[in-house]
């Protein structure tokens, strides 16, 4: 019997080339989108450690404040105005972030952050915060949050010290005068400085591209559904597989 072979005929099913047309767009931006965004967390990852390998600097003689920028501080502790920056979990503890501010020679203030401090979990105390005495020098780095603080607008503290969930620093500088545009991250060799293992991104860029490459595999993954659904192509594959195990 002559082989005949089976053409390639299209079958258009209005359900699935709804879905397809929706679904694949969708897929494939948000692929390119992990992408991009693995591009951005390389780039901060780069600036970060060009920025590390500079030399420390006076942080009164600094006219910009560029993040991750190495530098030190002669000051002393504002001791009765601080905050504590709430729900900060670290290995399943419960505790606080403390900002303090710092008094500069100059009469300048610089908002520094000390790390973080365990809490009780019942929230019904805050954490007993000990301050060094006289005048220190502080090391550390700048990095001030590029992010909107969220708050649902209950929070208005103005007792010390402020317990609140985010801190915006230039909300802080509109009502202290004299407070650099700026928060300097201690060292953990710094005086002062408490548990300071910060994480300098969430998501590394292996991750965003391992996410790009599941969102590019569910377009492909759609585009071949929609080919089946609409298509003989099964057909015809399995003909000529069939042909070609019998010749």
């Amino acid at each position: 019997m002559p082989y005949t072979r089976t053409p390639l005929q299209w079958s258009l099913d209005w359900k699935s080339l709804i879905v397809i047309l929706l679904a694949l767009p969708l897929t494939i931006r948000l692929g390119f989108w992990q992408l991009q965004r693995a591009d951005e967390k390389q780039q901060l990852l780069t600036a970060a450690q060009e920025r590390r390998q500079q030399a420390a600097v006076d942080i009164a003689t600094l006219n910009d404040y560029p993040n991750y920028r190495p530098v030190f501080a002669l000051g002393q502790f504002d001791t009765q105005r601080y905050w504590l920056l709430d729900n900060r979990i670290r290995q399943g503890q419960f505790g606080y972030e403390i900002i303090a501010l710092l008094n500069l020679a100059d009469g300048r203030k610089v908002l520094v952050e000390r790390g973080w401090i365990a809490a009780d979990p019942s929230r019904q105390t805050l954490p007993q915060i000990t301050w060094p005495e006289g005048k220190l020098r502080l090391q550390g780095e700048l990095y001030k949050s590029l992010e909107e603080p969220f708050s649902l607008g209950e929070e208005s503290p103005t007792n010390w010290p402020r317990r609140q969930q985010w801190f915006d620093a230039d909300e802080v500088a509109q009502e202290i005068d004299g407070v650099l545009p700026t928060v300097m991250r201690l060292s953990e060799r710094s005086p002062a400085a408490l548990r300071t293992d910060r994480v300098l991104i969430n998501v590394s860029p292996q991750k965003h591209h391992g996410y790009a490459v599941q969102w590019f595999a569910m377009a492909a993954m759609l585009a071949v559904i929609f080919l089946i659904r609409n298509s003989n192509v099964l057909a015809v594959i399995k003909q000529r597989l069939k042909k070609e195990g019998k010749s």
